[in-house]
This record gives C-alpha cells, structure tokens and sequence, in this order.
C-alpha cells in the first residue's frame, strides 16, 4: 500500500508548480509569492531562497535579493547560484566592493552563456567605477573574445577607454602642461572636432617644441589641402616631404605626396612616389589603388588589373578598389566582370550608408542601452 503524503508536503508540491508556471509566463511577481508560500513551510528551504533572490533580482528588488540570497548561503555556503545572483544584487546597488570577487568568480566558471555575459557586464561596471582600469582592461577582453558582437560588451568597452582616455589626457595636462604632447593632443582633438586652424596651429607649437614628431606634417598635409585654396596642393606638399625629412621610411607621406601629383596629372611623379609607398609598406593597400589609378589613366588595364588586385587582396572590402576593378574589366570589355564588381562595389557602398544611418539612429534615440540586470 502507498504511504499518503503529508498535507505540507502536498502544498509545497503545489506551490513549487505554481512557480515554475509563473516564471514561464515571465511573472516573477506571481513567483516571488509561491516561493514566500513554501519558505513559510519550509524556512531552511535553501534551494527555495535562492530561487527567490533569483526572482527578487528580476524584479529589481535588490536589496531584498541581497537578505534572501545571503540566506541562502547562510544555510548552505557551497551554492553557486546564489553567489552568482548575490554579486549581480550587489552590483546592481553600488556595493562594488563585496560584488566584485563574487562577480569575477562567476564571469570565470559560468557556462551558461546569457549569464556568464551579465556577470561580465555588470563586473567591468564595478571594475571601471572604483578605476581598477587594469582589472577593467582585462574582463574587457575577456568580453570581447568571448561576445566579440555583442552591442552592449562593445558599448561598454568604448565608454571604457574613454574613460582611460580622458585620465591621462588630464594627467598628461596636469604634470607636463610644457611638454610638445600637449600641443599634439590639442591638435587632435581640434582635428575630430573639424577646427582645421587650430588643429594646425596646435601641431605646430608641437613641432616647434620636438621638430622630430612623427606623422604630424602629415596631418597638417592633409588639412591644408581640405582648405581647397589656390596653393594647398603646394603646401602640403611641403609637409609631405617634411615628414620624410623626419621619417624617410614614412609610405603614408610618399602615397600623399603620390596623390597630389595625380591630381595634377603629373603621372610620372605620381607613380615613384607610389611604387616607393609599396616597397616601404607592402601591406598599404592604398597606394597600389594610386598606381592602378594612374595606369588606368593610361588605358593601360594590363598593369592596372594586378594592382587592384593585390589592394583588394589586402583589403576585399574596400570600395574604392572595386570600382576602379570594374573600370579596368570595363575598358578590358569584360562586361560580365565588370558587373560583378559593379555589384560588389555598390554593396559596399549601402554597407558604409546603412552602418552610418544605424549608428546615426542610435545616437539619436538612444537605443543601443546595456541592459542592467535579467529580465
């Protein structure tokens, strides 16, 4: 003869099926009650309490998570789910000091995925507030290899180095306010803002500081020739060369110092200064564009064909080299080719247009926003 249950045990039964179909439905409020109802019957429940922080936390009820899953470790100090919730609680209200090693043990041994990304998230949090920027770099990392497209892990990884950036730049300012990098940090910050002048004004202080400062002419270069005056052109050539004063080996300056002799039509200039940015950085696909550029001026495909390929070799998605791929398959009268390049060009163009509208739409709206706790 079966043994008759207890009524207790009956309605604990009851109540446990009662929260699982709540948390189905996603009704953690429905569930808190049921799991308070068996807790009533059973206090030392551990496995019951930490189901019940685990809700609390869902309905960000930290506080009260926080005494429910201390509970449970009270009565049981080997439950690893109730750490992994406890550390989130604590994250959740600033308490970054008793959540960290909690959180850190989590983001280690979690398998599961969804979670061990919310341990990660909410550690670089606290990492970052209490500015263990080492620590912080590291879970960073971390998140990154493990969720390397995830918008939240990368949110958070750029607000990050933000934040290091903004440190030391006030460090820098504060301890060396006469040194040449001031000057070539105010340069850059004009230069992302578009204040063309003062970036300019400001690498030149640099220069006047520390002659040697790689790359700087360069910049200049190329801000003197968005002023479309009447001597740009000869102007930034003079940077140009400036730099490879500074640095002979500089592929970026002898490609620069390319382009503006290709935009006078001086091809043969135009193709040394190309062909020497080649040998000094084989993998700048660039100036093999420049070269194929220059020969297709020339209606010359032959030798045109191998330089985008090599461009496209070392960047296939960039634009530009398809386009002017399809120009040589063009004038080479291989249609069908042409269109694919066509096609393969005009793709990438709604890639840049579509990526720019999503970030622009998100900035906008704000609707790339990390999530703060599990839903």
């Amino acid at each position: 003869m079966a043994q008759a249950t207890s009524p207790t045990a009956d309605q604990i039964r009851q109540y446990a099926e009662n929260a699982k179909a709540a948390l189905a439905r996603n009704d953690l409020a429905s569930a808190e009650q049921q799991y308070r109802a068996i807790l009533k019957l059973d206090p030392a429940n551990v496995e019951v309490h930490t189901a019940l922080g685990v809700a609390l936390y869902g309905e960000a009820k930290f506080a009260e998570a926080i005494v429910t899953l201390n509970r449970s470790l009270e009565l049981q100090k080997n439950a690893p789910r109730a750490e992994f919730f406890l550390g989130l609680s604590e994250a959740s209200l600033g308490h970054c000091d008793r959540a960290i090693p909690l959180l850190a043990k989590g983001f280690s041994t979690e398998r599961d995925a969804k979670l061990r990304r919310l341990a990660g998230l909410s550690l670089l949090d606290c990492e970052s507030s209490t500015r263990d920027w080492w620590a912080a770099l590291e879970t960073a990392r971390k998140l990154h290899d493990s969720f390397p497209d995830d918008p939240d892990a990368l949110y958070k990884s750029a607000e990050l180095y933000t934040r290091l950036w903004d440190q030391a730049a006030a460090d820098l300012i504060e301890k060396h306010p006469e040194s040449y990098r001031v000057h070539q940090l105010a340069g850059e910050v004009f230069e992302a803002q578009e204040k063309d002048e003062q970036a300019i004004k400001e690498y030149r202080l640099a220069l006047e500081e520390n002659p040697r400062v790689p790359q700087l002419h360069i910049r200049m270069g190329q801000l003197i020739l968005k002023r479309d005056a009447e001597n740009a052109p000869d102007n930034a050539l003079a940077e140009f060369r400036q730099e490879l004063l500074v640095n002979p080996s500089s592929a970026p300056a002898e490609f620069a110092i390319g382009e503006v002799y290709r935009a006078r039509r001086d091809f043969q200039q135009s193709q040394q200064h190309f062909q020497r940015a080649t040998e000094l950085d084989p993998e700048l696909a660039e100036p093999h564009i420049g070269l194929a550029q220059v020969f297709l001026s020339q209606r010359d495909y032959e030798k045109a064909r191998p330089e985008l390929e090599t461009a496209i070799r070392l960047e296939p998605d960039n634009a530009t080299a398809h386009y002017n791929l399809m120009l040589v398959y063009r004038g080479e009268d291989n249609m069908e080719a042409a269109n694919r390049e066509m096609s393969v060009f005009r793709r990438l163009q709604q890639q840049d247009e579509s990526g720019f509208q999503n970030k622009l739409h998100s900035l906008l709206t704000g609707t790339s926003q990390s999530a703060s706790h599990a839903k």
